[in-house]
């Protein structure tokens, strides 16, 4: 096996720099090699999830999407083009670009009121899911109280 890499690295082209942590950035040296940092073990941590706060998000991701859709509703009548010419090829153009962009179930506009439309069903399971949180949490409660003889 003469004339092969001693490293892995080295098969590599030289393009001025010597190692795999000149390029990465932070490294550690293992011997002939160099390698990245392994990042740090995640830390398991309590979630404190409030009910009113989901409705809250809820709400501003609602009112994003109705700001959104009457943009769009407003706006899309001039993303329209009319043919510059009677001629076909002017025609044929003008039909394309309004169907890609406003007119049709693919067009960019269409693809735009579907992001709208599941804005507004992420805003809905958020509140239900609000709901559930807390009608689970008092069902929760009291059992714990009825546990304890309370």
């Amino acid at each position: 096996m003469s004339g092969e890499a001693a490293t892995p690295w080295a098969a590599f082209p030289e393009q001025g720099s010597d190692s795999v942590g000149d390029i990465v950035g932070d490294s550690v040296d293992i011997g002939d090699s160099t390698v990245p940092d392994v990042p740090g073990v995640p830390v398991v941590r309590d979630i404190a999830v409030s009910p009113d706060r989901i409705v809250a998000v809820a709400d501003v991701i609602e009112e994003q999407a109705k700001a959104l859709e009457r943009k769009v509703t407003e706006q899309v009548g001039a993303l329209n083009i009319k043919a510059p010419a009677d001629d076909i090829v002017s025609q044929e153009a003008a039909e394309a670009w309004n169907a890609v962009v406003s007119h049709g179930e693919n067009s960019y506009a269409s693809r735009v009121m579907a992001y709208v439309h599941g804005l507004q069903g992420l805003a809905d399971q958020l509140r239900a899911a609000g709901r559930r949180y807390l009608s689970e949490d008092d069902g929760n409660a009291a059992a714990l109280g009825d546990a304890a003889g309370g």
